[in-house]
Order: structure tokens, then C-alpha cells, then sequence
């Protein structure tokens, strides 16, 4: 026993420093990354044109953000608002900024800021540094945007930037460290403002603690993300959380089959079977033999592993999923993401190592790559169009003439209405200083 924790030990101090040689990388590779930045972007548009062209408050950006922030009437503080049990500053930030606009360009704001979101999270994993081939850099924006991003909700409303942002956290964690002191600094600042904007951000706390135990170069701007994540944690309500669910035979089944069916076959199998499940170690295994003496990667791997297996623990270990009864798009992204990001390191480390053909297998892999997005896309048509609503624009308009009438100065209201996407409603309430009565007038835009 006294031997193998002196193993540990050791193992512990003779951790190699964690280092991308990012400005070699990045001097090297530029034209790469923005070229397949460039391509993603283009084709993002193209692929889902209908739906960006014509803004609506999807989801529950209606009954969420807009409804409240609506008229500008709220003070700073109330970003801090827990209506689901925990905190969402950089949505509820968003929102709370978009309502000092005009409200005939809110529609667009809620969107610009979604895609925006969406499409620096791509970019910040083709800038980290740990893909390194041509190839695998054109290509990785395509996948990650089109595949890992698992449904359009998180291009074009607010409400799904709070998976979007722990994404982006968790791509961030795995940058290098800076040799400033300063952007060191703010770098913790910003990690922090993300943690605060997500619940799935305690994805944090396994990652940082087995990237400590595995690298060296992170110790201290770790521990502090550590107790900053703690303390996000101890400020979401305690029945959101619940760990008793561990003891579920049932969950734990259902965590199990998720992995399988969810995450490694990517929703295109309902069942499982012993072919299929056979398939995973016969895909893993020789990988990981392949590649056994790049030590590197296969600490990376684990931290992979680590987010892909406890990143569905926020919906298992949660009143959600007793909720719910299913699971949706958004309980699974991150998995989805750094699954197939995953898949990207190792197909990147596969062609840095092979000497000859290079060039022939990272076309193929290119193709390979471009032919699962098609299908996979063509398979779940979420991921690139949901239903337009298309009364938005009109609905803004109604409430654009309605503020026009200054009902405020005469104590009175008008409720103006639209229909919102599934079951969602959009009520925007205009000169809301009295109601005492009943509104003068009730307008529902169709």
C-alpha cells in the first residue's frame, strides 16, 4: 500500500507541463483555420437561410428574456434572476442589454448574439492548438458546427446559449496558458463569467481536477476555477440536485444506453445490441494501441472521457430527467461535441503519425468526414431548420405602433400577443405602468 501511494506520488511530481506550442501552431496553420472557419460560416448560412433571414424568440427566449426585459424597466441586478433554480448571467446580461434597443431590431439582436456564440465556441476549438493537420483543420468547423452543435435552437435563440457557453468554457480549459500575467488573468475573469452562465458549467470541477492529476502548467488558475465552480454549485437550489439518483438502477441504465445509443452511434441506432456494443471496443481499443506511445494524447483522451461520461450527470443527477422523461437534443450536446471532437484529435494524431500517403488518407478522411455531416444532417433535420415564425416581424411592429400611442401618460395598457414555437407563447405587455383594469384593447398577431 505505502509502495503505491510513493508510485502516485511520483507519478504526481514527474508530470509533464502542459504545452501546444500555440505561436509555432498558429504561425504555421492560420490560413488553415480561417479558411475552414471561412467555409463553416458560408455554408452555415446557405444550410439554414430560412431560418436566420426571418428572427422569432424561439423557445423560451419569449417567456424567459423577452417578456421580463421588456421596456427596459429592470435594473442591472436582476441578471442575477434564478427562475430555473440556478444562474444564467450571460443570457439573462444579453437580454437585459438587448431591451434598451428598439424593439424592431430585438428579433435580430436575440439571433445576432445567438450565431454569434455558436460560431466563436467553433472557432475556439480550431484555435486551441490540439488539432494540428491541414486536413483535419478545414474539415473540424463543419463537423463540430453542423454535428456536435446537435440542433439549429443554438444559432437562433437565447435560451440555448446556456449549453453553448459551457461548451466554450470547456473548449477554453483546454487552451495553453498564456505567458502574461495579465491575459492570464483576465482569462480566469472570463472562465468565471462562463461558469456563472450555465449549470452544466460543473462539468468544470471533473476536468480541472483530472487535468491537475495528469499535467503540469494550470495548478493555480485551476484551483481558483475550482472554487468559483463550488461556489456556482452551492448556489443552485437544492432540489434541482439530486445525487441519490446514483442508487437508481434504473438511471444508471438509462446513463449507459445514452452513452451507447446517444453519444458513440450519434441517434442513429434505437437499440442496443451485443454486435453494437461490441462495436465500441473494437473501434476504441485498436486506437488507443496505435497510438500508445503518444503519452500526450492519451492523457487528452482521458480528459475527453472524463467530459463525455459526466456530462449527462446534470440531467441523471437532477430533478430534469424525472421531469422530463426523455432526453432531448440539448441534455446530450456536450457529449455529442467533445465526442466528436474527440474523434477529430484522433484522426489528426493518426495523420501526423503516418508518414507516406499522407496527403491521399487526409482526403479521404476529409470526404469521410463531409459525407457523415450530409447524412447525419439529412437524418435529423433539427439541426438545420425548425418551423419559421414568421408573425414576429409583424408582432414587433404591432408593438412598435402601440408604443407610439403613450398609453403610460394616459394610465392605460395593450396587451399585444403572438403565437411562440411548440408551446410557447410570446406576451409583451406595452404601457404597463396601470393595470388596474382590463387593457383597452387586446391585438394577437398571426
Amino acid at each position: 500500500m505505502r509502495k503505491s501511494i510513493q508510485t502516485l506520488i511520483s507519478l504526481f511530481n514527474n508530470r509533464e507541463t502542459y504545452q501546444l506550442h500555440w505561436r509555432v501552431f498558429f504561425s504555421e496553420k492560420k490560413l488553415y483555420i480561417f479558411s475552414g472557419l471561412s467555409i463553416y460560416v458560408i455554408l452555415l448560412l446557405a444550410r439554414s437561410w430560412g431560418n436566420f433571414s426571418q428572427p422569432g424568440f424561439y423557445a423560451e427566449d419569449a417567456s424567459h428574456y423577452f417578456n421580463f426585459y421588456y421596456g427596459n424597466t429592470h435594473r442591472f441586478t436582476d441578471i442575477f434572476q434564478t427562475p430555473n433554480g440556478y444562474h444564467n448571467v450571460y443570457n439573462n446580461l444579453m437580454a437585459w442589454l438587448i431591451a434598451k434597443s428598439d424593439i424592431l431590431l430585438q428579433p435580430f439582436l436575440y439571433q445576432f448574439v445567438s450565431i454569434s456564440l455558436a460560431i466563436l465556441t467553433i472557432a475556439a476549438f480550431s484555435l486551441s492548438g490540439l488539432i494540428r493537420s491541414k486536413y483535419i483543420l478545414l474539415i473540424c468547423p463543419l463537423l463540430l458546427g453542423f454535428s456536435g452543435l446537435n440542433h439549429i435552437y443554438y444559432y437562433i435563440s437565447l435560451t440555448f446559449q446556456m449549453y453553448v457557453v459551457v461548451v466554450l468554457l470547456l473548449v477554453m480549459l483546454f487552451w495553453q496558458n498564456s505567458s502574461a500575467l495579465l491575459l492570464n488573468f483576465l482569462f480566469f475573469l472570463v472562465a468565471c463569467f462562463l461558469i456563472w452562465s450555465g449549470p452544466y458549467s460543473v462539468l468544470a470541477v471533473p476536468f480541472c481536477l483530472a487535468f491537475i492529476a495528469l499535467f503540469k502548467g494550470k495548478n493555480i488558475l485551476f484551483s481558483g476555477l475550482l472554487l468559483v465552480t463550488a461556489a456556482y454549485v452551492l448556489s443552485v437550489s437544492e432540489s434541482t440536485i439530486m445525487p441519490e439518483n446514483l442508487l437508481d438502477s434504473n438511471i444508471m441504465t438509462m446513463w449507459g444506453k445514452s452513452l451507447v445509443l446517444h453519444i458513440f452511434y450519434m441517434n442513429f441506432k434505437d437499440t442496443i445490441n451485443p454486435e453494437r456494443l461490441l462495436l465500441i471496443p473494437v473501434t476504441i481499443i485498436p486506437l488507443l494501441i496505435y497510438l500508445r506511445n503518444e503519452k500526450y494524447y492519451l492523457k487528452t483522451t482521458l480528459l475527453f472521457a472524463i467530459l463525455i461520461i459526466s456530462s449527462l450527470a446534470p440531467l441523471f443527477l437532477s430533478e430534469k430527467y424525472l421531469l422530463y422523461q426523455q432526453i432531448f437534443p440539448c441534455h446530450i450536446m456536450i457529449a455529442q461535441f467533445f465526442w466528436l471532437a474527440f474523434v477529430l484529435y484522433s484522426f489528426d494524431k493518426i495523420l501526423l503519425k503516418i508518414k507516406h500517403f499522407q496527403s491521399s488518407a487526409g482526403v479521404l478522411m476529409m470526404l469521410s468526414i463531409a459525407s457523415f455531416i450530409i447524412y447525419d444532417n439529412y437524418s435529423h433535420s433539427d439541426k438545420y431548420k425548425v418551423p419559421i415564425l414568421s408573425s414576429t416581424k409583424k408582432f414587433v411592429q404591432t408593438v412598435k405602433e402601440a408604443e407610439q400611442l403613450r398609453l403610460k401618460d394616459k394610465g392605460q395598457w395593450l396587451e399585444v400577443t403572438a403565437d411562440g414555437s411548440d408551446v410557447f407563447v410570446l406576451k409583451a405587455h406595452v404601457g404597463v405602468s396601470s393595470r388596474k383594469h382590463a387593457p383597452i384593447k387586446r391585438i394577437h398577431v398571426q
